[in-house]
């Protein structure tokens, strides 16, 4: 059983890996030096880490803040949850078929996290800290507690609840093609 959680780990963390670059902008632009290169990405990612700036997507028509919406977390949830090889919410859809439950948000929200730190630390994206529980719970569990308030909040509730219904309903639709 821990070999199967420590691969089902690595394999989420690598779909994070994957999508972060382009998700991000973590691509240094040519005018940056080829010795520079991995300064740029550990700064960049550096910055996204700080008041959870990966977490967000930009501002909304009324001037406020897109919390949990950056696309690279409904990517990652779809093709982790949705599409990947596991196909959890294929085995579970009495939890996955009408919204991403906000334990999977806070998972993807965390791996995401996992695959900062490491950028920052070595920007050349050779190594990254290992993605367990022992290493994570306390940011997995901020990240709930994160997404809860978000839930109870007047205006931010709904739209993430309507959030996390189009990221079930766009999940599913690919799972069956």
């Amino acid at each position: 059983l821990y070999d199967d959680l420590s691969t089902w780990r690595s394999d989420l963390k690598k779909t994070a890996i994957s999508i972060a670059p382009l998700s991000y902008s973590l691509l240094p632009p040519p005018s940056v030096p080829p010795q520079q290169r991995a300064t740029w990405v550990e700064n960049a990612a550096k910055n996204l880490l700080q008041g959870g700036l990966y977490l967000r997507f930009g501002i909304d028509e009324n001037g406020r803040t897109r919390n949990f919406a950056n696309p690279a977390l409904r990517d990652a949830s779809i093709a982790f949850f949705y599409t990947g090889p596991y196909r959890i919410a294929r085995r579970r859809p009495d939890h996955f078929r009408t919204q991403l439950p906000i334990s999977c948000l806070a998972l993807v929200a965390t791996v995401f996290h996992c695959v900062f730190d490491g950028l920052e630390k070595n920007g050349n994206g050779k190594r990254y800290p290992n993605f367990s529980s022992k290493e994570y719970s306390l940011i997995y569990r901020k990240m709930l507690d994160i997404i809860k308030n978000t839930l109870k909040d007047e205006y931010h509730g709904p739209r993430l609840s309507a959030q996390l219904r189009e990221w079930a309903e766009a999940g599913w639709s690919v799972l069956f093609i």
